[in-house]
């Protein structure tokens, strides 16, 4: 329970987005409070059921993701059917990584010293490590008692990425309704963004062959011998127990991998089971029991989060409780303390920088990779369905139809109930209780339904926003401190009673919950909610986490609470103007995720809590009942007839209790009088003889009836009008979902890239801005060749370049995959397109570089005739002129002028045989180069003859190619054409001094 509040705590600024008010529920006429239907109920259907249910109205809604062939079937032949998808479900292997042996040897050892004792193979140590003078050995093979457990080898979990054919599972069993997973983050999560390089670099290929060469290479190392295609290890069969669930997809999944071993010679025990029995017995055994190897894991995301900081622990960190062992002291427990410490940086905000969380985020994810403890295999495009009366649907972007918005905000109208359908209504793989149970999605559902939590995130975006309780942050991080003033206060487990904070406490951010829609407001039972409740639910946290005797009794609940509490720094009780304001050593980058972290739910009323410690904790040895489920003892449960029964004896003789009523007062923080305290245990002795349970909380609707039998349980409207919310208030409707549209690559070569060469890819992304375009270009081999952010060209369109000097390093003919990566800041999730991009092959580059060259003379033999044309114009004129000339010269100067046009027919004869002369260069001109363009197709040909160098000389050949064009050809008949033209201005010169020269002879004449 406290995880998935942690994980899906919630802002306000937020919901001003115009994708909020959607006034067509008609909520502005709607002022009564509570939810939008009277009642809601929910019964077990099987997942065959559903179409039924849904055609014959049995059902209004199924909250449990449908098989992706039977929500094609119901498309097609259930006409008052709607379905809903969003990527909701994950779906892994985990393996169990425990040693068979745990040996302690005397003295310091070397792991080689150690091997030489135990007389094992080094191969054979999976774990190593001293304590004092003692050294503790982890064997995954043990020749002594002939156990081996194949998955205590690292290399051997790595080896299962490549025996899942993730490819298959998603198109044929998954009919598409899936994306294939590498990790525990899918291209749907918006933090996906900052690692998806990473996981470009292991997107693992369905390789059983080599699969078997890592595996084979590990066993043969330990001794391992495979006998008529059969492992064998000390004589026996190496047996893999294989839990597969049954339920769904999972089980064709299991069968499959399943299949892959027994083909690589595991004897393997395919043990089907139920959720229930599954999860008893994978989470509550010790894994060193081997009652399991494998298990077909599945999860049911809760939200959407813009910011992961709790999954990547939760998937990969022993420290959070969800890897093998699951910190039960008793049981044997996976180990990692690079990835501990990685993760508690990035859980407790131990970074100084949105960079520095992203280096840490990135490298605990790829150690995660590399452990393997859980193989992933797909996200779920999980698909649900609602018959076509029910509106008021929010499709949450991480949780589907399952977001807390549908309970409070779905109806039918003209039918003041609705029935919802799911898988399980009961099971005993959970329990109901706020401390150690509800982490299922069966009561996951129910309960919220019962409980608004004070903050929660946006269904579109993964922002946290306020949901019961606005907030302020304040903050001096990442390196500064605030004051802790005299009046904050912490809970000390010693005297048992909340003491002030030392002088000088200093805390790097403070929130300031405004509690005026919770305080003052009413339980289920009628009683009113105070600071009371507030105070002891904080105190019972700190109660149960440093309690030396609490917490060895409760590990688990300890462990994933501990790291939340070692920052906080002190509480101010705010009972006046209903604020709590919680001193933290808490930074973000996104202040909104400091709120989030300095919540705890305010769930159940304080005296629940009293007799929950009584019943689970004080009087164990006597009821057998735990908070977090243990072999062998009853997992505590609020609802459970049996249980009901104990909290109600125990709540009777809190009644005028001196002793009691003081030591709960104690975690209120002296808060309560007697008569309240009688007030409260007698409305909780009323509500458990009217309703039969004990679950009283403080959310739109209240459990009336809870049947573990019959599979049903009633939830009825809580109208009282202090509930602060009513119908519309959490309506958002659909998101306008990111997608990335049409693209265009611009390349010399149309559709491919010419190595050497630029390439401008533009693309089209469709959604609400700001948008977002990230690449990832790799080749086929995985190899990362680049990554970054598209360049913006407008509200749309992105660019991104790859210029001459990165693409003269691509191969030839060769197919490279450019990952793109859209998304929004409004609308989070992404989208992912991959493309193809092909290189030119040799022959395509070498037909390119000739029509350059072709153009080139093309160009070369345009520009030589307009030059001479405009020479032949010049001497046109100059014919003109001279013909002018010596007309007018004829008959002014007569057989003296005569002379002179002697001279200049003399000398236009000079000019025509420069003319003639010219023409026989154009013409040798023009034939050196057909001579030249012959050559370069030569050369072109014995370029074409030797492929393996044409990649390092194409470039430099076509620099020469081009350089001999320019620089020898074309320049010296750029310089025979020059000639001539200084040959027409000399001639014109030679006239007019020839004149000039006649003329002063004239003139002494006279």
């Amino acid at each position: 329970m406290r995880l998935v509040m942690r994980v899906s705590s919630i802002l306000l600024a937020l919901m001003l987005i115009a994708i909020i008010p959607l006034a067509n529920l008609g909520v502005a006429q709607q002022v009564q409070p509570g939810p939008a239907s009277d009642q809601i109920t929910f019964i077990r259907v099987t997942i065959d059921q559903v179409p039924d249910a849904i055609k014959n109205n049995q059902i209004d809604m199924y909250y449990y993701a449908l098989r992706p062939l039977q929500a094609q079937q119901i498309q097609q032949s259930v006409p008052n059917a709607v379905l809903w998808q969003a990527p909701a479900g994950l779906i892994d292997l985990i393996l169990n990584p425990a040693p068979v042996s745990v040996i302690t040897l005397n003295g310091t050892l070397t792991i080689k010293q150690a091997a030489a004792a135990l007389g094992v193979p080094l191969a054979a140590i999976v774990g190593f490590g001293t304590s004092g003078n003692q050294t503790i050995v982890e064997l995954g093979a043990n020749p002594n008692t002939s156990s081996i457990n194949p998955f205590a080898f690292k290399q051997i979990r790595w080896a299962m990425n490549y025996l899942v054919d993730r490819d298959t599972i998603v198109s044929q069993i998954l009919k598409g309704f899936g994306v294939p997973m590498y990790t525990f983050l899918s291209q749907y999560d918006p933090t996906y963004t900052i690692i998806a390089d990473i996981v470009a670099r292991y997107e693992f290929r369905y390789d059983p062959s080599y699969a078997d060469s890592l595996i084979t290479s590990v066993l043969t190392s330990v001794g391992a011998q495979k006998i008529g295609g059969v492992w064998y290890y000390g004589g026996k069969p190496i047996a893999i127990n294989f839990i597969i669930r049954i339920e769904d997809e999972r089980y064709d999944i299991g069968n499959m991998v399943a299949t892959d071993l027994k083909l690589l010679g595991f004897t393997v025990n395919v043990l089907p089971m139920r959720f229930t029995d599954a999860i008893n017995t994978v989470y509550g055994t010790d894994p060193m029991e081997f009652a399991w190897h494998i298990y077909t894991e599945g999860w049911g995301k809760g939200g959407i989060t813009r910011w992961d900081t709790a999954s990547i622990a939760q998937f990969s960190a022993p420290w959070f409780g969800y890897m093998p062992g699951w910190q039960e002291p008793t049981f044997w427990n996976y180990q990692n303390s690079t990835i501990d410490d990685l993760t508690l940086r990035i859980y407790t905000g131990n970074f100084t920088s949105q960079s520095e969380f992203v280096q840490l985020y990135r490298k605990a994810t790829e150690m995660a990779i590399q452990e393997s403890v859980r193989v992933w295999i797909a996200t779920r495009l999980d698909t649900w369905v609602t018959t076509n009366q029910v509106q008021g649907i929010t499709l949450d972007l991480g949780a589907g139809l399952r977001g807390i918005w549908n309970v409070r905000e779905a109806f039918v109208t003209g039918k003041p109930a609705l029935t919802i359908g799911h898988l399980w209504v009961y099971t005993s793989g959970d329990a109901w209780n706020y401390w150690g149970g509800i982490g299922s999605v069966y009561y996951f559902d129910q309960m919220y339904a019962t409980y608004d939590p004070l903050t929660w995130n946006h269904p579109f975006n993964g922002e946290p926003i306020p949901f019961r309780t606005p907030y302020v942050v304040t903050t001096a991080g990442p390196t500064g401190k605030l004051d802790v003033p005299s009046n904050a206060v912490m809970w000390d487990v010693n005297s048992k009673k909340w003491v002030p904070v030392p002088s000088g406490t200093k805390a790097t951010s403070m929130v300031v919950f405004d509690l005026s829609k919770l305080v003052g407001t009413k339980w289920h039972n009628g009683i009113t909610i105070t600071m009371a409740d507030v105070a002891a639910t904080w105190a019972y946290a700190f109660d149960i986490t440093y309690d030396p005797k609490y917490s060895a009794l409760e590990p688990r609940i300890a462990s994933n609470l501990k790291p939340t509490l070692d920052m906080i720094k002190g509480l101010v009780f705010d009972v006046q103007n209903k604020r709590l304001i919680v001193y933290i050593d808490y930074w973000f980058f996104d202040t909104n995720y400091i709120a989030g972290m300095a919540t705890l739910g305010i769930v159940n009323p304080l005296e629940i809590h009293t007799v929950t410690w009584q019943l689970a904790l004080d009087q164990r040895n006597q009821t057998g009942l735990v908070l977090y489920q243990r072999k062998g003892y009853q997992w505590f449960s609020l609802v459970y007839p049996d249980h009901v029964a104990l909290v109600k004896n125990a709540l009777a003789t809190y009644l005028n209790n001196q002793t009691v009523f003081a030591k709960a007062n104690a975690y209120a923080d002296g808060l309560l009088t007697m008569d309240e305290w009688n007030a409260r245990i007698q409305a909780d002795l009323n509500w458990i003889n009217a309703h039969g349970h004990a679950w009283i909380s403080q959310g739109p609707f209240y459990m009336d009836k809870f049947d573990k039998d019959a599979q049903t349980a009633v939830y009825k409207a809580f109208r009282d009008p202090t509930y602060p919310f009513k119908k519309g208030d959490w309506y958002y409707g659909k998101p306008i979902t990111t997608l990335i549209g049409g693209y265009t690559l611009s390349t010399v070569i149309p559709g491919k890239i010419l190595p050497g060469s630029p390439a401008n890819l533009t693309v089209v992304v469709n959604g609400i801005p700001p948008l977002h375009l990230e690449y990832i270009l790799k080749d086929a081999a995985g190899n990362i060749l680049s990554t970054g952010d598209a360049t913006q060209i407008n509200q749309t369109a992105f660019l991104i370049s790859f210029s001459s000097d990165f693409t003269i390093n691509l191969d030839y003919k060769t197919t490279y995959y450019l990952i793109l990566l859209a998304y929004s800041d409004i609308v989070a999730m992404p989208d992912m397109k991959k493309l193809e991009l092909t290189t030119a092959s040799t022959a395509e580059a070498l037909q390119y570089m000739q029509s350059l060259n072709q153009e080139a003379l093309n160009k070369l033999q345009s520009a030589l005739n307009q030059q001479i044309s405009s020479v032949y114009n010049q001497i046109n004129q100059l014919n003109s002129q001279l013909t002018q000339l010596n007309s007018t010269l004829t008959a002014m100067l007569g057989q003296q002028i005569q002379a002179v046009v002697t001279a200049l027919t003399q000398n236009i004869k000079t000019v025509s045989d420069v003319l003639t002369s010219l023409a026989n260069a154009v013409n040798t001109t023009q034939a050196t180069l057909t001579n030249f363009q012959s050559s370069a197709n030569s050369q072109f040909s014995s370029i074409s003859s030797d492929l393996s160098s044409i990649k390092s000389t194409l470039a430099s050949m076509q620099t020469t190619l081009q350089g001999a064009a320019s620089a020898s050809d074309v320049e010296a008949l750029k310089s025979q054409v020059s000639t001539l033209q200084n040959l027409v201005y000399a001639t014109l010169g030679l006239v007019v001094v020839t004149l000039i020269v006649s003329g002063i002879g004239l003139a002494r004449k006279k």
